[in-house]
This record gives structure tokens, C-alpha cells and sequence, in this order.
């Protein structure tokens, strides 16, 4: 395992004496849930983990299934904002890579949920002692849950997935876990969420181990439960919910599983009757070979890999007009402004040969050019514009005293 902070890392290993650590006793309730679970799918639902910090959420979407047309994917896991801690209470952090995917929810999100899958984030631990399983009080827990309804309503997401790692109970003298805080806060997200929007728990962790789960309405509160070890097949054991159809056995890396190993996961999660089969780190390359060998076995068709048609279009490079912008002198400029546009998004300018890296986006102002700004000089000046798939333009201009 690597830690994780806002720049997070996932890839586990299997612990098997800490399941058996957390081991509790099934109880006998049946399991009805909240609308978003369906105790009469036929059906495994396949969850995929998404490292935001190093691959687009977009990539979800580039996979569908060869028959019907369907996502591949079911749930896609935003991985992964963070539980931070302020020095008197927790609140939510969302890296900048994070908060680039949120924001770009048109591009990186609506796709995937127009498909039909599902998108949640997921928030973990970030080694600094707040965490799901030390709240003191069920207000102190709804503060929190309080700023996670706020992130799904901002967004439009479909829910939120608890992963209780790197915590670091303790530090800052923050509480240790106890036995009722996560349930206040799953509670308080529900009331807060509704029941159309998911609840998942990433078991493992204190949140797992340590919460009285007989202490609060599991079964009315929390959607799905699985297994965290790459690559095990183990079901978590979560008193309440009981329907092996919320619950996940198979937990592969998308990286560092075989193919086979997959494969033989997904059959076991149909032979057995669990509702979701757990994958992490799917990246920009084409895995729909490896995946189809799960989408097989849990839904009968092979995974299809379209990718987005390649960007070739160069941006558009415009004078902007106005005196405070633009001033013609002689033969040329005394000053000179530009406006840059590219649906691909504007990268980066050069101006002879220097460079000068922007903020992405669609369209972006290059104002007030004068000798000795990012790089220009008297005479003729080379401005190059580059957007994020490299096309480029260039625009020649003379500046004069």
C-alpha cells in the first residue's frame, strides 16, 4: 500500500488477518434497502475505482457492452477526496485535480450518467486523525455529512463512498474511534441524501471494525458493502445487510491482477449470487480484452473500448480590439492583445521560443503584448498557441516604439 493523502494511491494487498479481525455475526434480518439497491437483480453490478490524480473519470464512458449497447460500468468511484481536519473539526477537502473533475462535471461526469452508470465520490482518510469512525456526537456528524450533500448537489453526483484509510486516529489530538460514530454519520447522510442517492462503504478501517453496525438502521441507510484486498475474492460482513445482492466479494487491480484470476472472480460473484464486483485503476488504454472477461460472466456480453475521436482542430487566435487592448504605430503594434480559443482547451502559449503555461480552458486572454512581456521583443515577434491535444497556431506580429 502507498499513502494516500490528497494525492492518493490505492493498491492493496491482501491482509486477510484483518478481516478475520473484524469478523461479526450475520443477523437474520431481510433486507428490503433503500430504493437504490435491488434485492431481485439478477444481475452483479461492476464498480470501478477512477485515480483522478493521474487519469480522466471520462474514460469510464469508452466502455460499453458489444450487444446491448450498455456502460461496462455500473458505479464509478471519483478516487478520491479527503477527510481533513482544521485543529477543532473534519472537514471535506477536494484535491485540485479533484475539484478539476467535479467542476468539468459536463465532460468528465454527465457522459458516464447519460450512459447509465452511476458516479460517486470517494473520500478517504488523509493522515491527519479526522476520520468517519471518531465523531463525538451525531452533530459533529451531520456538520460533516452537511458538506458531503453539499459536494453531491453542487455536482450532480449519485453518492458518496466511505474509505476509512490513512486516518492516523489520534493524531492531532483528534479522538480515537468508536462504536457509534460512523453509524451517526451514514445516518445523517441518508437523511440528508434521500433514499435515490447511494451510500457505499469501502470495508475496512475502523468505520468497519470498530462500528456497532446494530446500533442504526444498516439496511435503510446503506446501499452496497465490499471487499477492499487486491486481488482477493471475501465478502465483508456487515450485520443489516444481509441481501448478498449489496454486497461484493471480488476486489481485482485492473494493473496487477491476471486476466484469469478476473475472470474466475466474476464467475464466483454469479455462483454465489453478489451484487457488485470491485475494480480499481482503470486508466486511458484499452482494457476491454481484460474486462471483458468479467462483463461476460456477470452480464453475458463482452466490453467494447470506443475511445473519443482524436482532437485535431488548432486553436483560434483573434486581435482584440480597443485602444486599451490593441495600438497600431507605423508598420506594427505599440502594444497588441489577443483573444485564444479551442473547444480542446488552450494549453499554452510561446512567444519566440518562450513558454508560458496557462490555466486550461476554452478561451483565454493574452493581453497588452509589449516588448519585454512573456517574452516579446521589438520587431517581429512569433507567437505560438498550443492546446492539450498539441495542435497548434501561429500568429506573426511587429511590435514598434
Amino acid at each position: 500500500m502507498y499513502p494516500s493523502s490528497s494525492r492518493s494511491h490505492r493498491h492493496r494487498r491482501a491482509f486477510t488477518a484483518a478481516l478475520s479481525a473484524a469478523a461479526v455475526a450475520l443477523t437474520a434480518v431481510a433486507a428490503t434497502g433503500p430504493a437504490a439497491a435491488d434485492a431481485t437483480v439478477d444481475e452483479a453490478k461492476l464498480a470501478v475505482y477512477v485515480e483522478v490524480n493521474s487519469n480522466d473519470l471520462a474514460n469510464v464512458a469508452d466502455y460499453t457492452l458489444a450487444d446491448s449497447g450498455r456502460p461496462a460500468v455500473d458505479l464509478a468511484m471519483i478516487f478520491a477526496a479527503n477527510i481533513n481536519y482544521d485543529g477543532q473539526q473534519a472537514y471535506l477537502h477536494l484535491n485540485e485535480r479533484v475539484t478539476e473533475t467535479l467542476q468539468d462535471a459536463e465532460n468528465q461526469i454527465r457522459p458516464l450518467q447519460a450512459q447509465g452508470t452511476k458516479v460517486l465520490l470517494s473520500v478517504l482518510g488523509n493522515h491527519q486523525g479526522a476520520g468517519f469512525a471518531n465523531f463525538t456526537s451525531f452533530a459533529a456528524a451531520d456538520a460533516f455529512a452537511a458538506q458531503l450533500e453539499d459536494a453531491v448537489t453542487t455536482y450532480g453526483l449519485d453518492g458518496i463512498d466511505f474509505d476509512d484509510e490513512w486516518t492516523e486516529y489520534g493524531a492531532n489530538g483528534t479522538p480515537q474511534p468508536n462504536t457509534q460514530s460512523f453509524g451517526w454519520l451514514a445516518t445523517a447522510l441518508r437523511e440528508r441524501l434521500g433514499p435515490d442517492k447511494l451510500i457505499t462503504l469501502y470495508a475496512i478501517g475502523p468505520s468497519y471494525t470498530t462500528t456497532d453496525f446494530t446500533q442504526f438502521d444498516v439496511d435503510g441507510v446503506l446501499d452496497h458493502a465490499w471487499n477492499p484486498y487486491y486481488p482477493t475474492y471475501d465478502a465483508p460482513t456487515v450485520p443489516g445487510l444481509d441481501d448478498r445482492a449489496r454486497l461484493g466479494a471480488a476486489a481485482i487491480d485492473l494493473s496487477n491482477t491476471s486476466a484469469a484470476t478476473a475472470a474466475d472472480f466474476a464467475q464466483r460473484t454469479v455462483a454465489d449470487g453478489y451484487g457488485v464486483y470491485v475494480a480499481y485503476n482503470l486508466t486511458a488504454t484499452d482494457q476491454s480484452a481484460y474486462l471483458s472477461g468479467i462483463t461476460q460472466a456477470l452480464k453475458g456480453e463482452a466490453t467494447v473500448f470506443q475511445a473519443p475521436p482524436a482532437d485535431t482542430t488548432a486553436p483560434t487566435v483573434t486581435f482584440k480590439s480597443g485602444a486599451q487592448f490593441t495600438k497600431q504605430k507605423d508598420d506594427g503594434y505599440k502594444r497588441v492583445s489577443f483573444r485564444l480559443h479551442d473547444e480542446g482547451l488552450i494549453d499554452r502559449v510561446v512567444l519566440n521560443g518562450v513558454p508560458t503555461d496557462l490555466e486550461n480552458g476554452e478561451s483565454r486572454d493574452l493581453d497588452v503584448l509589449k516588448p519585454g512581456v512573456l517574452g516579446a521583443v521589438l520587431g517581429v515577434n512569433t507567437l505560438q498557441v498550443v492546446d492539450v491535444a498539441g495542435n497548434s497556431t501561429e500568429v506573426t506580429f511587429t511590435l514598434t516604439k
